[in-house]
């Protein structure tokens, strides 16, 4: 488990992952409202969409960028503000390209909120336990477009579609004070350079390719102009990237076969639940004169289970692995959308709802173990690469996805009711063109996952058959001192004081009665306060020596020795997890440059470890080996 202080910081950037998806589809069942204010049809409402997922992707593959550039506190509240900002623009648009370009505004917050929540995951999280985390992550971003629909539903019901982008606001307001107290930074920023050729080819590339797929059914010549376009920019992007010292977005993850493969299986995933997201409101209302309030209802059933079996996906992920977990999940897909495109011109909501939850749930069961299974395969220092790489893959699907399905509904529609078919019958009949399409894309998507998941398995060790059995990979347990020294968060700093010197350690932890870790105090954090200018650091004993015979020395010494211990300690402790493995220790002491760190369980301090535990430990192994 993460040590509390980073489960806080988690708890917040978990909120901010939310509060972006709920952005992305708070629009969706506003999209007929928005139709008929504005008098335009579903081919450029639709942009509202598509134009938001274009500028979070062309966001995200500057995130590598923006971390290395940036602490996560300014991002943080860099995201918030232009989030806050978009909402307010909205509600407030007078015509249709304003509230276009206050979605986009949004759009970057967006960008920058699910790839730090990402990014930081992947830096405090046990590795072994990374799918669960990284599913709770996947939780809140299914949480959004779940409550998304009911909430923008009944605002569009009971105020008018330009209220739907108060909640957002709202929620981000909450969130940024909540930050203010908890998030922190976790690295140090670089002189890295912003490379704006490459923004500009991959939101050439992007905008070309999208704007392509959306008008492929009615408009075939400039289909394939700007589709070819697209293309062309996106291999410049990546010729570029290929040169730069410093690239926008590094593609070397990519070389890894088992995380390329993983990025196709994420990619099938987000056209789905985009796409789905996007064509249910539509089928709802317009086949079946739903409201707006109605139709998002009956979306919070799939996308609830969806939360729940994408939990499940990721507790299965980390004890079983991908196989079958991720079969499973598409077939689900699969049969749930073919299902779905058999059914809906009958006009059955019922019917359609239980696809629905079918294809939901595969989604839940394969989103996050695809992520997992690809990012488990990288080196760490590859991990905010491949971060960024699975989050634009992702905005891209989520592009690519509604601009596509959303052309063929237009396109089969119109067809059908040239035929002579009824506007509620014509709706049906493109939506369930939309959805064999999407359908076929599942299947392919199956057959994929099944020999992927199948080489992953092959792949894991097969201790049964080996001649002699494997040693078990070391955990902190195996190394870290059970009989740590600590501090109560009730003492004084002169006991504290006297507890260093007596146990001859430069640190130690401070706990509450429950022996919850609360704090960690040092010899350098009293050397400072006592300290007239803050120095560079201290020796406990040789400090007090040096100066026993100042008298102004020894009067800020008596005033901070009466202090209780806590008003000096440093809150926020660098803990490792009582599950972690020897690599997470070396990771983490390295990266937080310490000599030594407490170890907790839930919270509660079990044992202390130190680099010098660590080193002893691998020389020791390595000596066993060389014996044996």
């Amino acid at each position: 488990m993460v040590q509390s202080n980073s489960m806080s910081m988690l708890a917040v950037l978990y909120g901010s992952a939310f509060v972006a998806a709920f952005n992305e589809n708070i629009v969706n069942v506003a999209l007929v409202s928005i139709m008929g204010e504005f008098s335009i049809g579903a081919e450029m409402a639709q942009w509202l969409v598509t134009g938001y997922m274009i500028v979070t992707a062309i966001v995200v593959t500057a995130t590598a960028f923006l971390s290395k550039r940036l602490r996560l506190r300014s991002l943080f509240f860099g995201a918030a503000g232009f989030l806050i900002v978009g909402s307010l623009a909205c509600m407030i648009a007078p015509v249709f390209p304003v509230l276009l370009v206050a979605r986009l505004v949004q759009a970057i917050g967006t960008g920058i909120f699910i790839p730090a929540m990402m990014s930081t995951v992947l830096a405090v999280a046990p590795r072994k336990r990374l799918g669960t985390y990284l599913s709770i992550g996947s939780c809140m971003i299914t949480f959004g477009p779940a409550f998304a629909p009911v909430v923008s539903g009944l605002m569009v019901t009971a105020f008018g579609w330009r209220s739907v982008f108060l909640p957002s606001a709202v929620i981000v307001v909450l969130l940024v004070v909540c930050g203010a107290l908890l998030i922190r930074n976790i690295a140090e920023p670089e002189q890295v350079k912003l490379d704006l050729m490459s923004v500009a080819l991959s939101a050439l590339g992007l905008f070309a390719l999208v704007n392509g797929l959306s008008v492929v059914t009615t408009a075939l010549p400039v289909a394939l102009i700007a589709m070819a376009l697209g293309l062309a920019g996106i291999a410049g992007f990546v010729f570029r990237q290929r040169r730069l010292t410093h690239p926008l977005l590094d593609l070397s993850p990519l070389r890894n076969p088992r995380f390329s493969l993983a990025c196709v299986l994420v990619v099938v995933a987000m056209m789905t639940t985009f796409s789905m997201s996007v064509l249910l409101p539509l089928y709802f209302e317009g086949s079946l004169g739903m409201t707006a309030f109605a139709s998002g209802a009956l979306l919070l059933v799939p996308i609830l289970v969806n939360a729940g079996t994408a939990l499940a996906g990721g507790r299965t992920m980390d004890r079983r692995g991908a196989w079958p977990l991720l079969p499973v999940g598409f077939a689900l897909i699969a049969v749930g959308q073919l299902a779905i495109c058999l059914i809906a011109p009958s006009l059955s909501w019922a019917a359609v709802l239980v696809g629905s939850i079918a294809v939901y749930a595969g989604v839940g069961l394969i989103f996050s173990p695809s992520q997992t299974a690809g990012l488990q395969t990288l080196e760490p220092e590859q991990n905010s690469h491949g971060v960024a790489i699975i989050n634009t893959f992702i905005q891209v699907a989520a592009c690519i996805g509604p601009s596509l399905f959303i052309g063929i509904l237009s396109t089969t529609s119109a067809g059908a009711a040239a035929s002579g078919a009824d506007a509620s019958s014509a709706q049906a009949y493109g939506f369930s063109s939309a959805v064999a399409t999407a359908a076929a894309v599942a299947f392919a998507g199956l057959l994929v996952s099944f020999f992927y998941a199948q080489s992953m398995r092959a792949k894991a060790p097969q201790t049964a058959t080996a001649p002699t059995p494997l040693p078990t990979k070391p955990d902190v347990g195996t190394i870290m001192k059970h009989d740590a020294f600590t501090v109560p968060s009730t003492a004084t700093v002169h006991e504290a004081m006297h507890l260093l010197l007596e146990h001859k350690t430069s640190g130690l932890p401070v706990v509450d009665v429950r022996n919850n870790v609360v704090g960690f105090i040092s010899d350098g954090d009293i050397m400072k306060t006592l300290a007239v200018q803050k120095p560079s650091g201290y020796d406990l004993a040789y400090g007090l020596a040096v100066y026993r015979d100042d008298d102004e020395f020894n009067e800020r010494l008596s005033e901070v020795m009466k202090l209780n211990v806590m008003e000096l300690a440093t809150p926020t402790v660098v803990a490792i997890d009582a599950n972690a493995s020897i690599e997470d220790v070396c990771r983490i002491l390295g990266a937080k440059r310490i000599k030594k760190a407490p170890v907790v369980e839930e919270g509660v301090l079990v044992g202390t470890v130190s680099r010098t535990d660590v080193t002893r430990h691998l020389m020791g192994s390595f000596v066993e080996r060389q014996e044996a």
